[in-house]
């Protein structure tokens, strides 16, 4: 019988130290409610961050596999992010966690698509009699996560002194505590300079070795919306000089726009190049514009770059003032001039300086009046050839054609016969010279017509040739 108690005491003696040995997990939500999860379906993830001396295990009460899409070393830290489903029929989700020589604890889970969900943790129990490495190693951890470097520092250094220190880590510790010293120094001292691109790299690198480190997070936050105001005020700036063609203002902060790397520099660099191509053009006197003359056409003008290096282009019109008598319909048929216009348009090309070759398309519209009998055109728009092509019915009654052709003014029941506006249309493609020199220039241009109506070739006419005569600026 003593025995027996005996053997029965031990056993309960054994399942007490079992108990005892185990360690518990504490479990703090450090969640962050701006952050997201990107993924292509509604997922979300889960991060748990947890010291590297201390390695997880997962699994989930509603799914298969609870198995980390990625791990990673953060520092001292164990970064573990795991991917769910989410939805109604997942709703009570429970996430268990564990380690060997640890209780196992569990986290309830209600999760949205894109939700990004963050715990830390931690061992309470690991500075208790953790031993004299260990222990200043811990409270160094401990510091970096407050971000107090220097007092991390310093309990690293004395971490070298225990007769248990583990040489390779510590030094790592170091030189983790030395890298974040270093970079709060060198991102202050370029936020004082107001240099915003620099100074957020270097609280950037900071984060990502201490995402505790609020001080970091919040002045770079700062130097974010403080760079793009700049960069907004510079680009602002630039584009109202751009506008008023003050350009060497303009250039100037279009190139502090592309300097700072902004994120409207690659517009900025096509201002810089526009602005390079007209200073340029303004320096060669690229642009040239010229008075037209050109037969029964006398109100003319031509537009066109003419640049060195390459192909410009260009653009002419004339006209003469019957265009404004059709336009007040004040045209009919026995006028003697009739309202024309010529448009084209195309390429400029040096041959050699001073000598420019331009071509291109264009087009003729020449209006002649009358009502004319189907498929008849004139020849020349009034006079003897042309009265037999008239739909004289249309025209006046036998009183009035036994009139000349021409009257100066119809019954007014056949006004609309005499008055009706008719346009012969010719495809009229152009090709010249130029001659430029300093602020002058010359133009000499032939022009092709290609009457559309075949019987209207010869009203239209085969050709003409324009003079020209004008300034380069």
């Amino acid at each position: 019988m003593i025995i027996k108690k005996t053997i029965l005491s031990l056993c309960l003696l054994l399942m007490g130290g079992v108990a005892f040995s185990q360690n518990i997990l504490e479990v703090k939500d450090i969640s962050q409610s701006n952050d997201v999860f990107s993924s292509a379906n509604d997922e979300a993830a889960v991060l748990i961050r947890c010291n590297h001396t201390i390695p997880l295990k997962f699994s989930s009460s509603m799914d298969k596999s609870a198995v980390p899409f990625r791990t990673e070393l953060q520092g001292s830290d164990s970064l573990y992010y795991i991917a769910f489903p989410t939805g109604n029929r997942y709703r009570g989700r429970e996430l268990a966690i564990s380690s060997p020589g640890y209780y196992s604890v569990s986290i309830s889970l209600e999760l949205q698509p894109k939700q990004l969900l963050s715990y830390q943790i931690t061992d309470p129990n690991a500075l208790v009699d953790a031993g004299c490495y260990r222990g200043h190693r811990n409270k160094g951890m401990e510091e970096i996560k407050n971000s107090n470097y220097e007092e991390a520092r310093n309990q690293f250094i004395v971490a070298r002194e225990c007769t248990d220190c583990n040489v390779e880590e510590n030094e790592s510790n170091i030189a983790l505590a030395d890298s974040l010293i270093l970079y709060r120094q060198k991102g202050d001292e370029a936020y004082k300079l107001l240099d915003y691109v620099k100074a957020s790299n270097y609280y950037s690198m900071i984060l990502a070795l201490n995402a505790y480190d609020n001080y970091a997070s919040n002045r770079n936050t700062i130097c974010v919306r403080n760079f793009t105001d700049e960069c907004n005020t510079l680009y602002t700036k630039a584009e109202y000089y751009f506008s008023e063609k003050e350009y060497d203002k303009a250039k100037e902060l279009y190139e502090k726009v592309v300097e700072k790397e902004c994120t409207n520099m690659s517009i900025a660099v096509e201002r810089l190049n526009s602005i390079s191509s007209l200073l340029r053009a303004k320096k060669d006197h690229a642009r040239v514009f010229t008075y037209e003359y050109r037969k029964d056409v006398p109100i003319g003008f031509s537009y066109g770059r003419y640049n060195m290096h390459k192909a410009g282009g260009f653009f002419q019109m004339d006209f003469n003032g019957n265009v404004f008598k059709a336009i007040r319909s004040d045209c009919k048929y026995g006028d003697e001039k009739f309202a024309e216009m010529n448009m084209s348009f195309g390429w400029t090309i040096k041959i050699a300086a001073p000598i420019w070759i331009h071509f291109g398309p264009g087009f003729t519209g020449k209006m002649y009046y009358g009502t004319y009998l189907d498929k008849k055109y004139p020849k020349k728009g009034f006079g003897s050839d042309d009265w037999q092509y008239l739909d004289k019915s249309k025209m006046g009654d036998e009183e009035v054609l036994a009139t000349a052709p021409g009257l100066d003014e119809a019954p007014e029941q056949f006004q609309k016969g005499w008055e009706k506006a008719n346009l012969a249309f010719a495809v009229s493609p152009v090709v010249g010279i130029t001659a430029k020199y300093s602020y002058f220039a010359v133009r000499l241009t032939y022009q092709y017509r290609w009457s559309v109506q075949k019987d209207l070739q010869d009203f239209m006419g085969p050709s003409r040739v324009s003079v020209g005569v004008g300034v380069a600026f």
